[in-house]
Parts: structure tokens; C-alpha cells; sequence
């Protein structure tokens, strides 16, 4: 029997971003669980035989001097007890940006021309092939520049871009089908942040990164657990991350008075309050009274959601304003015209095509699809509904 752990995207020395204004305690708290992250991996490393790392250890650029430590010193753990270690590079973590890192004897970092590693474990021949970016932005399909495997287990270990995925700068791309035609067992991705099994046969896996930087990275983040048994391979996700972040909607409906929105808040912080720490933001959708509060308003509810949440346990709550004013949108139609002609043509935009080719030009651009994600159907018509009630409540204001 063989283990071996699957794990990419650590972007140590990364900062944190979308978390406004928070207290000493919790800023601090987030730079630290990345590496408390990095070292629940390795006390989770250290029972197995192999540690694959799939690329973006670093950030771009010469990371700061604690990643680096932190790292070398997480490498030369394993490789103490014994654990054998195998590194492609990133695209933010390009090969060239590894010069002037010594690695611990055992690791082994793959170059940009593809190579491929051949080690015994428990009397059974085990193959790992692997091939690190060159640069920052790499264009190429790597996949058909890594060396055909050998032996009873083959692995291969890539950061790419699997065509289809969407949120994600397309490097190193390449399709499931390019995978899927070479003779390896597992293939050991990195690149993308949610962990997903893209196929069981051949295991295709993407682990995800280690810990969530902000509220696009929500859910459980940490790697997979693998055991290789008389031919059969077992992946098992492990949650490694200290700090989860968590978005959560939320109705108003039947909520008039303050006393009882603090309240329905509350209850809520406390439904996610778990083991780990949270990083919650609450979306407060649909038609409500509570519309026309300030953001400052807002903001003395934060603190009052958020006094007394230094612990480990802790839920740092955001609120995101998306509620509505109470219209009744038939009457209105009925009562007047131009509201009517309003209403219809602003329900019809929703189903327009133009409406996307109108936004292509900004939802086009990498850097915002990867912050605001993918426009589908329902959040054109979410949109849409959100604008055409607050123009008629701006409109109406003045009657």
C-alpha cells in the first residue's frame, strides 16, 4: 500500500482582500492561517509516502522572507521523516523565480522541459512525471511535453488550466481529453482554487488552495489524502484550512423593527459558528422596510454583530446590502403608463442578447471575471430586477 498527499495553490505571503475594515486581532489572525495551514499539511504529510505540490507555493515575485522560511522549513520536516517530495512551479511561482531557493535533499523541483522520476516504495515501482511553468503567463499545453510514465503506479503532476472551468487566467490549458489519452494513473492538478475530481478514470483531481483568501474562495479548502492499493487508487479530500469563508443569503421578510433584525442576525452568525474560524458575509436579498439604512447604519450593525469575537471559534460578520423597496410592481403598472412601459422593457432586457454583447467589453476582462465571476441568466435577471426597483423608488420618492 502507498499514500501519497495531493496538494497546490498554498500562495504563501499572499494578502487578504475583500475584508474591509477589521480589528488587529483578526488581521493578524488571517496572515497566520496560511501557514497554519501549510503545517496541518505537513503533520498530515508526515503518515504518508509521497507529497505531490501542484504549482503557486509562492506568490509571484520575490515572496517575503517568512514564506520562504516557513516553507523550506516545511520541506525539510517531511523530508526528515522520510517523505519524499515533488514540486512543479506556477504560474505565479514561475521556475526562474526558484533560483536562489535551496530545497532540502528529497525535494525535487521539475523544470520547465518535463521530466520524469522513478522511486521504489514498499517493493512497488512508482513513476511521477511533472513539468514546471517557465514563466508567468504560459500559453502552451503542457501536458504533451511530459515524459510517458512507467511502472505500477504513474502519476503526473501539472498546473493548468482544464478548459471549461470558468474564473481562472487560461494557462498552461489544455482539454480533460489530453489527459485522459495519456497512461497515467492520477493526475495531480493545480491552478484552480475549488478542489473538484474532474474524472475517476483516470483520477484527474484539482485539490484547491490550502486556505480561502476571500469570499470568492468560500467553502472547505485543504488537499487530498490518496491511498494506492493492489491496483486501486482511494482519494479522500482532508479540511485543512483554520479559517472558512462563508457567504450566506438572507430574507427579511417579516423583519420590521431592529430589535428583530439583530436577532434573526445573530441566529444566523451562530448556525456557521463551528470549530474552525468564519468569515461571513451575510447577503441580505429582497424586499424589506430596512432598504433605506445608511451604510453607516449598516456598519454599527457589523460592530454590534462582531463585539467580543476574539476567540478561536470566531464568525467576523459583513453585511452585503442587496434589499429591495416594497413595490407592487402590478399596480404600479396599472396606475400609470410610463411605469408600465418601464417595468416591461426592463423585465425583457434581462432575455436580451445584446445585454451581454453591452457588457462584454468589462465582464470580459480576466481581472474582473475573476473577482465578480461568470453573468449567468439568473443574475442578469437578479440585476436587472434590483435596478428597476430602485429607479421606481427613486422616481417615486419625488412624487
Amino acid at each position: 500500500m502507498i499514500t501519497f498527499i495531493h496538494a497546490a495553490d498554498l500562495h504563501l505571503g499572499t494578502p487578504f482582500k475583500g475584508v474591509g475594515e477589521i480589528t488587529p486581532w483578526l488581521r493578524k489572525r488571517l496572515i497566520e492561517s496560511t501557514y497554519e495551514a501549510l503545517w496541518r499539511l505537513v503533520r498530515l504529510a508526515k503518515e504518508s509516502d509521497m507529497l505531490l505540490l501542484a504549482g503557486d507555493l509562492l506568490e509571484t515575485g520575490l515572496p517575503h522572507l517568512r514564506a520562504r522560511l516557513e516553507l523550506i522549513k516545511a520541506l525539510k520536516t517531511l523530508t526528515a521523516a522520510g517523505v519524499r517530495i515533488f514540486v512543479v512551479a506556477g504560474n505565479h511561482d514561475p521556475y526562474p523565480s526558484w533560483e536562489g531557493i535551496t530545497l532540502p535533499k528529497g525535494v525535487h523541483l521539475f523544470t520547465p522541459h518535463g521530466e520524469k522520476v522513478e522511486v521504489s516504495i514498499e517493493g512497488y515501482r512508482v513513476s511521477v512525471s511533472g513539468i514546471s511553468h517557465g514563466a508567468e503567463c504560459v500559453k502552451d499545453n503542457l501536458v504533451h511535453r511530459l515524459p510517458s510514465g512507467n511502472g505500477d503506479l504513474r502519476i503526473a503532476i501539472i498546473h493548468a488550466y482544464l478548459q471549461g472551468v470558468e474564473g481562472h487566467d487560461p494557462y498552461a490549458p489544455c482539454m480533460l481529453s489530453d489527459l485522459v489519452s495519456r497512461d497515467f494513473h492520477y493526475w495531480a492538478l493545480g491552478h484552480i482554487h475549488k478542489g473538484e475530481v474532474k474524472q475517476k478514470d483516470p483520477w484527474v483531481v484539482y485539490p484547491g488552495n490550502l486556505q480561502g483568501r476571500h469570499f470568492r474562495e468560500d467553502g472547505k479548502k485543504g488537499c487530498y489524502r490518496v491511498v494506492w492499493d493492489e491496483g486501486e487508487l482511494k482519494p479522500e479530500f482532508c479540511s485543512l484550512a483554520p479559517v472558512v469563508w462563508v457567504r450566506k443569503g438572507l430574507s427579511l421578510e417579516g423583519i420590521e423593527d431592529e430589535g428583530a433584525l439583530i436577532e434573526r442576525l445573530g441566529a444566523l452568525k451562530e448556525e456557521v459558528r463551528g470549530q474552525e474560524g468564519v468569515m461571513l458575509r451575510i447577503v441580505l436579498e429582497g424586499p424589506s422596510p430596512f432598504y433605506n439604512l445608511e451604510r453607516e447604519d449598516w456598519n454599527q450593525i457589523e460592530e454590534t454583530l462582531n463585539r467580543d469575537e476574539e476567540r478561536e471559534d470566531f464568525v467576523w460578520t459583513t453585511i452585503e446590502n442587496r434589499l429591495l423597496p416594497h413595490l407592487n410592481l402590478k399596480e404600479l403598472s396599472l396606475s400609470d403608463e410610463f411605469l408600465d412601459q418601464l417595468i416591461k422593457e426592463a423585465r425583457a432586457m434581462a432575455a436580451d442578447p445584446s445585454l451581454d454583447r453591452d457588457l462584454e467589453s468589462l465582464w470580459g476582462r480576466g481581472d474582473v471575471k475573476r473577482w465578480i465571476g461568470t453573468l449567468k441568466t439568473e443574475d442578469k435577471r437578479r440585476l436587472t430586477e434590483e435596478a428597476l426597483r430602485k429607479a421606481l423608488a427613486f422616481m417615486l420618492r419625488g412624487e
